[in-house]
């Protein structure tokens, strides 16, 4: 057995100069497409990281509050919205999304297999698992940056919402410190700004209609939202990925593609 390894797409040398080729209807198009072709494999994996997160919001919830069902009760039925109830639901999102970025990480993954098309499985979700430390660690420092950005102005809140999106693929397909991931994203993004923000921009506005159709649109518009950056991240940073040869007999070999997108 041989294992050969090839690159596609761009790496952190090019996008640190803005050398990369990125078009904001190519990703879109190409995104939609590679949405439809893996959809049933790939949304059972979105929604358990839905579920996960969920999961994980209303215990933050109980422990703050004792009793999550204080904070939906005033936000549904228009109770009272005190300062406390407030904070304890942003912490509670908070430490949500921070403990299940291993699950966020093996989403992302199976996005940049379905960006260079390599098929994949609702088992791919744990791939993230081996990296569960660094992804913590890295969504905890960008998910606290862009706080702070919110706390500021809401619109830098949402430029570094965009700017540190490739920081914690990095981390794991590039096996960079969260720190550099955090400034190859950075930079990466500013010079590309123009693509990127016309690209972000179309998915808020699908994320808008998908809202107001009481959240069904969402089916469909975060597998496409992961595919969307997957797709972005192949094109300025590139993907590393395996072919296996395995020799069977004395003159038959068989090429296989590993499911991989990274030697893990």
């Amino acid at each position: 057995m041989n294992n050969k390894t090839f690159h596609v797409g761009g790496s952190i040398d090019k996008a640190m100069k803005g050398a990369c080729e990125l078009q904001a209807v190519a990703v879109l198009q190409e995104a939609w497409k590679i949405t439809a072709k893996n959809f049933l494999s790939f949304f059972p994996a979105i929604f358990g990281l839905f579920l996960a997160q969920v999961a994980l919001l209303l215990v933050g919830l109980q422990v703050q509050l004792g009793d999550a069902s204080v904070f939906f009760d005033a936000i549904i039925n228009g109770g009272e919205i005190s300062a406390e109830i407030v904070e304890a639901g942003y912490m509670a999102n908070f430490w949500s999304d921070v403990l299940s970025a291993p699950l966020y990480v093996g989403v992302s993954l199976m996005a940049l297999n379905h960006a260079v098309g390599l098929p994949t499985r609702p088992s791919h979700l744990v791939k993230g698992f081996p990296f569960t430390l660094v992804s913590i660690i890295t969504m905890l420092l960008t998910s606290s940056i862009q706080g702070v950005g919110n706390a500021i102005f809401p619109l830098i809140g949402l430029f570094l919402s965009m700017a540190f999106s490739f920081a914690i693929i990095l981390v794991c397909e590039k096996r960079t410190t969260p720190l550099k991931a955090i400034q190859y994203s950075l930079i990466a993004t500013v010079k590309k700004l123009m693509p990127m923000t016309a690209i972000y921009l179309v998915v808020m506005i699908m994320f808008f209609f998908s809202f107001a159709m009481a959240g069904i649109g969402l089916i469909w518009t975060i597998p496409f939202f992961f595919n969307v950056k997957g797709i972005i991240y192949r094109n300025l940073f590139g993907i590393t990925l395996q072919v296996t040869t395995m020799k069977k007999g004395s003159d038959d070999h068989q090429n296989k593609k590993d499911d991989k997108v990274f030697d893990a």
